[in-house]
């Protein structure tokens, strides 16, 4: 972060800052001259997307969740965040001390999963009152994205000279093509059913184990950039899949998951199909694809190849435990 940047920090915030220290690409440990400590997050989230996560804030703040949440430091004008001439987003909290959890141990996964619950519950009423603005099914997000798959293919196919990314990607494809396929028509016969029984809630969308800060005062959930109206289901199965990638693929690891979540009287019939199916959903290669062909992100050939190659690790892990733990894909649909 440079100078033009750290001064536009201290006037909005009414600070002056005696250290920085970059954590990640969008964030920073920051402290003042007076000792006090603060994270910096710095990113390039809609102003929409951050006005509702303040309106998120807003609401869960007078809910029992509040406990689990750091709060947002105030401008100098009374707002939330300030934006630069570039539209970049400046948010600053209160620095808190504390680990990253750890999905490999037993007593964090259980903390992790009531957290995630618990913000489920403290968000229905919101949920209720917006829920007609976000999400959409999931069987048209999986149509949307398999028809983005069908785009990537012709983009390949237009090419004169294939890179060798191209070569993989279609052979990725050929293998795994059919996952998307499948699992649209096994959503299309449980979607209905499985809205019946649930309902929608605000998720967090990004539980990845950086996100729950485990301190000597309790556990925040940080990081709500990418939470949405949808049903827990997708929390659970993001969850889960980060789980496994975390213990290898460990069956009983996730056997204990599974179970925490039965324990939290989460699990009903349809929930669970539809969790299978998520899970069956070839996201892994479809991200990948993406930020390749639509995006463009700025990144080497070779650190592509090897997110691909992750991406069918996934999969194959994926299917792997859907076959041991659901009796096979098609059992039930």
């Amino acid at each position: 972060m440079g100078t033009p940047e750290l001064k536009l920090v201290e006037e909005n915030y009414y600070i002056k800052i005696d250290e920085i220290k970059q954590i990640k690409s969008n964030a920073y440990f920051v402290k003042t001259k007076d000792g006090k400590e603060f994270f910096l997050k710095v990113s390039r989230v809609d102003k929409e997307h951050v006005d509702f996560i303040i309106k998120i804030f807003s609401h869960l703040k007078n809910t029992s969740f509040k406990s689990h949440l750091i709060d947002f430091q105030k401008t100098i004008d009374g707002g939330f965040y300030f934006l630069d001439n570039h539209k970049k987003v400046y948010l600053l909290c209160k620095w808190i001390d504390g680990r990253s959890a750890d999905f490999r141990n037993v007593y964090d996964l259980r903390r992790v999963v009531s957290i995630l619950h618990h913000l489920h519950l403290a968000s229905l009423s919101f949920a209720e009152e917006i829920k007609d603005s976000f999400y959409p099914s999931y069987q048209e997000v999986f149509c949307r994205k398999y028809s983005q798959v069908i785009q990537m293919k012709n983009i390949i196919h237009q090419k004169d000279n294939l890179s060798y990314f191209d070569e993989i990607f279609l052979n990725v494809l050929s293998r795994f093509e059919d996952r998307f396929v499948e699992s649209m028509h096994m959503m299309k016969k449980v979607e209905d059913y499985f809205k019946e029984e649930n309902q929608k809630v605000l998720i967090h969308h990004d539980p990845a184990h950086h996100n729950f800060i485990f301190s000597e005062k309790g556990v925040y959930l940080i990081d709500f950039d990418y939470a949405m109206v949808d049903y827990s289901v997708h929390d659970f199965v993001n969850l889960g899949v980060r789980v496994l990638k975390t213990n290898d693929w460990d069956r009983n690891m996730f056997r204990i998951y599974l179970k925490l979540l039965q324990d939290k009287n989460i699990l009903n019939k349809f929930w669970l199909q539809t969790f299978w199916i998520l899970m069956y959903f070839p996201q892994e290669i479809w991200q990948v694809g993406f930020q390749y062909y639509f995006e463009k992100q700025p990144w080497a050939e070779e650190y592509f190849l090897k997110r691909l190659k992750g991406s069918e690790r996934i999969q194959a892990g994926k299917e792997m435990i859907i076959k041991e733990f659901a009796g096979g894909i098609f059992k039930w649909c």
